[in-house]
């Protein structure tokens, strides 16, 4: 059995001397920095390029319903 470590550093001077500092409102778990003191989330969600966001407002203005948009382009509201 192969066994993988992840080892999480932080996002602005790739320290690993961090420690879990708690979640955020959607549950994504956030970090203190003990050497530069940033706080932040460990894994951000990735942003929508402008492809996709005119893609789906396109979809929008063509009257699909809000649900049916969530449901085909798998994005929330």
């Amino acid at each position: 059995m192969i066994l993988e470590k992840k080892v999480h550093v932080c996002r602005k001077c790739q320290s690993e001397d961090i420690v879990k500092n708690g979640t955020n409102g959607s549950g994504s778990p956030h970090y203190h920095c003990k050497t530069c003191g940033a706080y932040g989330v460990l894994e951000p969600r990735q942003d929508y390029t402008e492809e996709e966001k005119e893609i789906i407002i396109n979809a929008y203005q063509k009257r699909s319903s809000m649900r049916g948009i969530e449901r085909t382009f798998g994005v929330c509201r």
